[in-house]
């Protein structure tokens, strides 16, 4: 297939609109939260909003991943480095997935989950 059957560069452009419902960002959003925070994509919630200028508003809700208690390991970086580098690289992979630009994201720790090491067999 050439460059220009697949829609790549040099395509006649086509009239028409691209739109990403509102119920694909919330599952990208829940899926890139998931993904930056290490918890289960189904211990993750997104709500995503139009900001009124173009931008999205992403609030998360998610468990924060605690090491074992009583294993004597220490968190990798403080709660509040791990909220602030997840809330760049949620509002980054948004960005580069959908286009949109992402004005504000939001990170709430709900609860808390063990981070247990998997056993390899």
């Amino acid at each position: 297939m050439s460059a220009a059957a697949g829609g790549a560069v040099g395509a006649r452009p086509v009239a028409g609109y691209d739109r990403i419902g509102s119920a694909a960002l919330v599952h990208t959003a829940q899926a890139v939260a998931a993904e930056a925070l290490r918890v289960p994509f189904r211990e993750a919630r997104a709500r995503v909003a139009d900001d009124g200028h173009g931008g999205l508003a992403v609030e998360i809700t998610a468990p924060l991943t605690v090491p074992v208690l009583g294993s004597h390991a220490v968190p990798d970086e403080p709660v509040t480095t791990t909220a602030h580098r997840a809330r760049g690289t949620i509002a980054e992979r948004l960005r580069s997935i959908t286009g949109r630009q992402v004005q504000r994201v939001t990170v709430t720790f709900s609860s808390s989950v063990v981070d247990v090491p998997r056993r390899v067999r």
